[in-house]
C-alpha cells in the first residue's frame, strides 16, 4: 500500500461541475491552497443529463473569467412548451432578473465537464482520475484520513476539509449515515442522443422543447438541440409514481420518440440511452456530526424539483463553500464555515426550491397543466415567470400567487381581451 503523507487543505470527491468549480473557487480565492480532486472516472467521460446550461452556469463561469470555454457553441434562443391536447407555446427566453446573460447552451456533459475540470488542472489542482472514494476517518486533531483506490493500489490522503461532490449515490453522504431521498423526493429519467436533420426547420429556430403530461402522465420530456443535427432527448417521472404505476423507462422514451415524429421531427440514430436518478431539493440532507465534511451538488440533493436541472446549483454551492471556508482552514473553526455555507445556500435558494416544488405538484395535474398553458399562451408575464423558474432563481411571492390565481380564474376570452389591452 502506497501512503501519501502530504496534507491537503481541501479534498473533493467528484470532479463534475460542482466539484471542479469548488476546486477552482478555492484556488482562485487563495492560490496557495493545496487542493485535490478525486473521481472514479477518467475524463472525458459521459454523464446522463439534459445537457442544457443557462444564465446561472454562465454567471458562475464568468465569476473567474472562465466563460471562454463556451466559445463557438450555438446559442438557444427560445423555449417551446407542449401540454395535453397538443397545446404548445413558443417563447423567447426572457431577460432573467438576477443574471447578466439570458443565454442557454446545450453542451454534452462529456465535453462540458472535461472543460471545467481542465480549468481546475490549469490551477495546479491535484487530480486523481480513475480512483474511487473508499472511506474517511477522523484523526485526533480533526483532520481527515481519506482512503481512495483503483484496480492497482490504495492511497491514503490527509485533508483539513473533505467535500462530497460525488453525485446522487454519494458514498461520502452514505458514510455520514445520511439516507438518500425518499421516492417522493426523487425522479427517474432516461437520456438519449439522436440526430435530426429537420428539428431547427420544424421550430424555425434553436429552441428547448419541453413536453408536460403527454408521453408520461405526471412527467415531462425534453428535446434540446446541440451542435449540428445533434439532439439530447429524454423523459422523467417522479420515482414514487414510476414505481406505483409499474412504468417502463425505455417504453416512456419510445413513446416520446413517437410524439416527436408525430410533430414532424425526423429521428435518426437513437443511441447512448442511459437512465439515472434525480434527488430533488425539496428534501435536502443535514450533516449533524461535528466533522469537517461538506456536501455539494447532487450529493446534497440540489436538483430543481421542476426542471431537473442541477449544474448551476452545484457550481454555486462549490463557490459558496469555498467563500465561507477558504480563510479558516488553519484553525478550529472550519465547521463554522461549513455551517455558514449551508445557511448562505439555503437563504439564497430555499424560496426558489419551494416554489419549484409547488410548480411540480401543479403540473402533475392534467387539468392544471392545460389551464396554465392556456393562461401562459395569452399572458406574457406568466410564461416569463415559468421560464424564470426553469432558468433563474425566481420564487413565488404573495403578489405572484394572487396574480396567478386571478388569471387562472378568469375566463379565457376575458384573459385574451385583457392581454390585448
Amino acid at each position: 500500500m502506497q501512503k501519501i503523507t502530504n496534507l491537503y487543505d481541501v479534498l473533493i470527491v467528484g470532479a463534475g461541475p460542482a466539484g471542479s468549480n469548488a476546486a477552482i473557487s478555492y484556488k482562485k480565492l487563495n492560490p496557495e491552497l493545496k487542493v485535490g480532486l478525486i473521481d472514479k472516472s477518467i475524463f472525458p467521460r459521459d454523464k446522463s443529463c439534459g445537457d442544457a446550461i443557462g444564465p446561472g452556469v454562465i454567471s458562475a463561469l464568468k465569476r473567474f473569467n472562465n466563460e471562454h470555454i463556451l466559445e463557438n457553441e450555438p446559442q438557444v434562443v427560445s423555449t417551446t412548451l407542449y401540454g395535453p391536447d397538443n397545446i404548445g407555446i413558443q417563447n423567447y427566453i426572457p431577460k432573467v432578473k438576477n443574471k447578466e446573460d439570458s443565454i442557454v447552451y446545450v453542451i454534452p456533459r462529456v465535453d462540458l465537464d472535461n472543460r471545467i475540470l481542465s480549468l481546475a488542472k490549469d490551477l495546479d489542482v491535484d487530480v486523481f482520475e480513475g480512483f474511487s472514494f473508499n472511506m474517511f476517518e477522523e484523526d485526533s486533531d480533526k483532520k481527515l484520513i481519506v482512503s481512495i483506490k483503483n484496480n492497482n493500489e490504495e492511497i491514503k490522503l490527509k485533508t483539513k476539509i473533505l467535500v462530497g461532490a460525488d453525485g446522487a449515490n454519494s458514498r461520502v453522504r452514505k458514510q455520514l449515515n445520511i439516507d438518500t431521498n425518499s421516492d417522493w423526493h426523487k425522479a427517474i429519467a432516461i437520456r438519449a442522443y439522436i440526430d435530426s436533420p429537420n428539428y431547427l426547420d420544424i421550430f424555425n429556430e434553436r429552441t428547448l422543447m419541453f413536453e408536460i403530461n403527454v408521453s408520461a402522465d405526471k412527467g415531462y420530456a425534453w428535446a434540446f438541440p446541440s451542435k449540428g443535427n445533434l439532439l439530447n432527448i429524454g423523459i422523467g417521472v417522479p420515482l414514487n409514481i414510476f414505481k406505483k404505476d409499474k412504468l417502463d423507462i425505455n417504453k416512456l422514451l419510445d413513446d416520446f420518440v413517437f410524439q416527436l415524429e408525430q410533430r414532424g421531427v425526423i429521428v435518426e440514430n437513437i443511441r447512448d440511452e442511459k437512465s439515472y436518478l434525480l434527488p430533488f431539493a425539496s428534501s435536502r440532507p443535514k450533516i449533524k456530526k461535528n466533522i469537517n465534511v461538506a456536501l455539494i451538488g447532487d450529493a446534497s440533493s440540489m436538483i430543481n424539483p421542476m426542471s431537473g436541472e442541477g449544474i448551476f446549483y452545484g457550481m454555486e454551492a462549490g463557490y459558496l463553500l469555498a467563500k465561507n471556508t477558504y480563510g479558516i482552514l488553519d484553525n478550529q473553526n472550519i465547521k463554522k464555515g461549513i455551517d455558514a455555507y449551508e445557511k448562505a445556500f439555503s437563504r439564497r435558494f430555499k424560496k426558489h426550491y419551494l416554489s419549484c416544488a409547488l410548480a411540480r405538484l401543479l403540473l402533475q395535474s392534467t387539468f392544471m397543466t392545460k389551464r396554465l398553458l392556456k393562461v401562459a399562451s395569452n399572458d406574457q408575464d406568466t410564461i416569463d415567470f415559468v421560464v424564470e423558474l426553469l432558468f433563474d432563481e425566481a420564487y413565488l411571492t404573495f403578489g405572484e400567487v394572487v396574480k396567478i390565481v386571478y388569471k387562472f380564474l378568469l375566463p379565457s376570452k376575458l384573459l385574451i381581451l385583457l392581454s390585448k389591452n
